[in-house]
This record gives C-alpha cells, structure tokens and sequence, in this order.
C-alpha cells in the first residue's frame, strides 16, 4: 500500500509530522496556482491519480 508519506506533493506540518498538506499546482488558461488540502501521512494513496514517488 502506498501511503501519502511517500508521495512528493506532501508536505508535512513542523508542529505534527504526522499530518501534512496534499499540494498539487493546477494551470488553466489565463493563470496557474496551488491547492492544497490537509491529509495524515498514512492516509491510502493508491487511488490518487496526482501520487509522485519521492
């Protein structure tokens, strides 16, 4: 199973490293930006299609 932990787009928070943020940068046609969502870093990561290994 591959967890969060291992992905690139997770960065963990300095006060619990065992919860981070899922960020991903998403480009439309007139501008680029990033979003982010909380996640732990167990959480399941198979079915994420955005999953980069580290």
């Amino acid at each position: 199973m591959t967890t969060c932990n291992e992905c690139t787009n997770f960065f963990p928070l300095e006060d619990d490293p065992s919860t981070g943020d899922c960020v991903q940068r998403v480009v439309d046609p007139r501008q680029a930006y990033y979003k982010s969502k909380p996640v732990d870093d167990e959480t399941d990561a198979s079915k994420c299609d955005q999953f980069q290994k580290k």
